[in-house]
């Protein structure tokens, strides 16, 4: 599997509820539709917490971070050229207008080398 990370802000004035609420019933579907190759996509909203020792007076500089997963590189790259197709990306970019912030959006490919199990270490 090829793996990609899409780290995303809210647009401004627009509450965490909100951009959740959106993306989980207008922009994950669109986007599941209208990507290719896609086999799986998964959201993990970013929260503050802290315990004493960390801290969570700053706000997180990204709301969600959302995995896209494709069979490999190849199909990754098919799914990434139809995504920035002039007909796509007008649609896509419409629709992430109402509650993004569009100059926050970021693509990391990542390289997963391999899940450690803790019990490793002791």
């Amino acid at each position: 599997m090829f793996k990609a990370y899409v780290m995303i802000k809210r647009k401004p004035g627009t509450t965490l509820e909100e951009f959740i609420t959106y993306y989980e019933n207008k922009h994950a579907p669109l986007a599941v539709k209208m990507v290719p190759g896609l086999r799986r996509y998964v959201r993990h909203y970013l929260r503050n917490w802290e315990n004493g020792t960390y801290r969570s007076d700053m706000e997180a500089p990204y709301d969600v971070v959302t995995e896209i997963w494709f069979d490999d590189r190849a199909a990754f790259d098919v799914g990434m050229a139809h995504l920035t197709s002039p007909e796509t990306a007008a649609v896509i970019g419409a629709d992430e207008e109402k509650v993004f912030d569009r100059q926050s959006i970021t693509f990391l490919t990542v390289d997963d080398e391999r899940e450690t199990d803790p019990s490793e270490f002791i």
